[in-house]
């Protein structure tokens, strides 16, 4: 008697670039839905989830749409065994131990030096007060921005440098990442009104970047990218808008100019969405 398998046959190894698009417009979809719903219908928003904050419960649901748009397409391509080796991407902490300052100092020094450029004193480098609140924001921004991950860094990334060299997607996501956040600016409620756009424009598609050069310096590593993001938003580190985006844009063009054998040339990008068994 013959045996029949039970997988499902539309489920694969690893996802495909006929990925990329349904990616994009699943996210634009999920989160401009919500954030234009709350500059649109405010009161009925209001009634339904609370008032606006960054733990609003549709504002969280926006923040998250692409990793759950991106885990969702991991798991309906791979089935469940194929989220699981996704998921084991978060763990290769064997890594050149250049790549760990680097995100762990590294960018927090260039966060320094923009607040050095924005006139903040010395004392002002570490924000300690009140301690408490300090300490449940950051704790807080690491499950709020760096969910974003799987999407962007997790699916999107690998994708694109399948059909373009690292520093082209890493520029092209970088750039639609930034754009993404538009509706934020229009909130009140949320960090971004008191932002400039452009230079945010300019510094959140170089942050797109050099996250595109430590993505293939360290195989694909994604909990890097979650660690950067969250670098982005800690509440220790001082207020560094405008002069970050400006050291942001230098210290992408460095890291691509130093790592141009990789981002440079399509042979060497990582394109591995879901590792094999």
């Amino acid at each position: 008697m013959s045996m029949q398998s039970t997988a499902n046959p539309t489920q694969s190894h690893d996802l495909t670039t006929r990925y990329i698009l349904p990616f994009f417009l699943l996210t634009f979809a999920l989160s401009w839905g919500l954030l234009f719903g709350m500059l649109l219908y405010p009161e009925a928003m209001l009634r339904i989830f609370g008032e606006l904050s960054v733990t609003n419960p549709a504002y969280i649901t926006a923040t998250w749409a692409p990793g759950l748009v991106g885990i969702g397409l991991v798991l309906f391509a791979t089935g469940f065994s194929g989220l699981k080796r996704y998921f084991g991407r978060l763990f290769d902490f064997r890594q050149p131990l250049a790549w760990w300052a680097f995100v762990l100092l590294g960018l927090p020094l260039v966060k320094m030096a923009s607040a050095a450029l924005n006139g903040t004193p010395l004392s002002g480098m570490l924000v300690f007060d009140p301690l408490g609140e300090v300490v449940m924001i950051t704790a807080f921004m690491l499950f709020l921005g760096p969910v974003e991950e799987f999407g962007w860094r997790g699916v999107a990334l690998p994708l694109m440098q399948r059909t373009m060299a690292p520093v082209w997607a890493g520029l092209i996501i970088g750039f639609v990442w930034a754009f993404w956040h538009i509706p934020a600016f229009f909130l009140d409620g949320t960090p971004h009104t008191a932002w400039s756009l452009t230079p945010f424009l300019i510094g959140v598609t170089s942050v797109g970047v050099v996250m595109a050069v430590v993505y293939n310096k360290t195989r694909g590593n994604l909990l890097f990218a979650v660690l950067i993001h969250w670098q982005l938003n800690i509440a220790f580190w001082p207020e560094a808008q405008p002069w970050e985006n400006y050291l942001n844009l230098i210290l992408a063009v460095v890291l691509v100019w130093i790592h141009r054998d990789v981002m440079l040339h399509g042979h060497k990008a990582e394109t591995t969405v879901v590792p094999g068994h």
